[in-house]
């Protein structure tokens, strides 16, 4: 079985380095440029995938919408794979944060597997919502495109290669990417990781 993970393109948070879990953000330019790459790109998949997923965010769905005309195929909205809810954190920068929230920064980033921000999930929230679809796909051993977002891509991959949650931010996903993972027989063999700039 083979599942192929993709990120959204750029929006205005990603260009800004705003936090933008929940919250929609309008495309850029360089979002639609990322479109156009990254089509071309899963084009090679085309015959190969049996049905697309995505978050029913608006920076996913604009992203999905470009894949399923490229291969044909529809797309089921789910709301599992949205982002993480960033609470408090949404629509604001990092930097943002630590200056007039600096212990919940702290928190966070001491225990960010655990640590809930105000308003919003911990990772670990994150992971037990997503889990049980990742879960349902391995059961039917389904060939598969799932367009998300950058921490769920993140916890998709750490459960199929069965490292540890914290160990999430090891893996770069950039706006447009997609990372391709074989998985069978509960093993979980990463075969490509491609940004698209």
């Amino acid at each position: 079985m083979n599942i192929v993970l993709v990120r959204h393109v750029e929006t205005e948070a990603n260009k800004d380095k705003k936090f933008s879990g929940w919250t929609d953000y309008p495309i850029t330019k360089n979002g639609s440029i990322q479109r156009i790459k990254l089509g071309k790109e899963i084009k090679k998949y085309d015959g190969n995938i049996e049905k697309i997923y995505s978050s029913p965010k608006n920076r996913t769905k604009y992203t999905a919408i470009h894949l399923s005309r490229i291969l044909n195929k529809k797309i089921e909205f789910i709301e599992e794979l949205i982002e993480v809810n960033f609470g408090i954190f949404e629509g604001k920068t990092g930097r943002y944060i630590s200056e007039n929230h600096s212990e919940i920064w702290e928190s966070w980033n001491s225990d960010f597997v655990n640590y809930r921000v105000p308003d919003g999930e911990s990772i670990m929230d994150l992971r037990n919502r997503v889990i049980p679809f990742i879960d349902s796909i391995i059961e039917r051993d389904e060939d598969c495109i799932i367009v998300s977002h950058g921490a769920v891509i993140q916890t998709i991959l750490i459960y199929l290669l069965n490292f540890d949650l914290k160990d999430m931010w090891r893996f770069q996903v950039k706006n447009g990417s997609y990372t391709e993972i074989e998985y069978t027989d509960g093993f979980g063999f990463l075969k490509k990781i491609v940004p698209v700039d």
